[in-house]
């Protein structure tokens, strides 16, 4: 009896460490990431910029 709960304990301690190490790993290189659109934060700097540039030569 106490070798099947050690044998039990041992599998799952295993199979937990396993999962573990897995959601550290980083993703694979192959596997490309989709990239964030900054599009709209970057209109609205040119926007702000554009409204100052235009206040500071009036």
């Amino acid at each position: 009896m106490r070798y099947v709960v050690i044998s039990n304990l041992i599998t799952s301690s295993r199979r937990a460490r396993h999962q573990l190490l897995s959601k550290l790993q980083p993703p694979p290189a192959s596997e490309r990431r989709p990239r964030k659109d900054h599009t709209g934060f970057i209109m609205i700097l040119l926007t702000i910029s554009f409204g100052i540039a235009v206040y500071l030569m009036a």
